[in-house]
């Protein structure tokens, strides 16, 4: 979901109400989105943009050449994008905005973490039947109670845990019933093609937010950092 436009801190016209107006009717989509449960797309929005604007800010004096300011960050070629202002007034404006912009956001940014922190403390991670820290291969079962089914995913433990966690995206494997009976019978399909895998349990114990855009992706954040930390 695209809500902040790529040049829309540096395109003209400089007009520092209608800058306002863009970010704060930004914000308010953010918001809306916080609402709808979507927290992970919140976050993810709010996050790569609060990095693009501290670029702005911070590599100001970067400035090489009369004129050129530093616009952004292209993700894709990881390199400063620039842009020719017609004067000094238009860039002041522009820094003006880019400073107002990084208060607000922060603002959201830290009530989306707050969200996301609560949620983290009513859902738990469990492996079962036992510990297998070393193996760095296993499956992930996603169980909400009151659900006739419970999903499982495959994951590969990373590398290199430098990554983002985001990066990191176990498969879906598939549906088996939502009882005691069959988790047993699946975990022990699995032991005897290997005995090297690990399982876990996620438990959403909370409501009103959505899986896809919420707590999928705080399953894959608790995993993530469970195995980080040898857990």
């Amino acid at each position: 979901m695209k809500i902040f436009k790529k040049d829309w801190l540096s395109s003209n016209p400089l007009d520092f109400e209608l800058k306002y107006y863009i970010l704060k009717d930004s914000i308010k989509k953010l918001n809306i989105l916080i609402s709808d449960g979507k927290l992970f797309t919140a976050m993810s929005i709010a996050e790569t943009e609060l990095h693009s604007l501290y670029n702005v800010k911070y590599n100001r004096d970067l400035i090489q050449i009369e004129g050129r300011v530093i616009t952004g960050i292209d993700l894709d070629v990881m390199d400063l994008e620039y842009k020719y202002l017609d004067s000094d007034e238009d860039e002041d404006k522009m820094y003006d905005i880019c400073d107002i912009a990084i208060e607000n956001l922060e603002k959201i940014y830290k009530s989306i973490r707050d969200f996301w922190r609560t949620l983290e403390s009513k859902c738990s991670i469990t492996e079962i039947p036992n510990n297998k820290h070393t193996y760095i291969k296993g499956f992930i079962m996603y169980i909400e109670p009151d659900s006739d089914e419970i999903e499982i995913y495959y994951y590969v433990e990373p590398t290199d845990f430098k990554m983002n966690w985001v990066n990191f995206k176990p498969i879906f494997v598939k549906n088996i019933e939502n009882n005691l009976s069959s988790i047993t019978e699946f975990i022990a399909i699995c032991e005897k093609e290997s005995d090297k895998y690990r399982f876990f349990r996620f438990d959403p114990k909370i409501s009103g937010y959505s899986k896809k855009e919420s707590m999928l992706p705080l399953m894959r954040y608790m995993l993530f950092n469970r195995i980080k930390h040898g857990l």
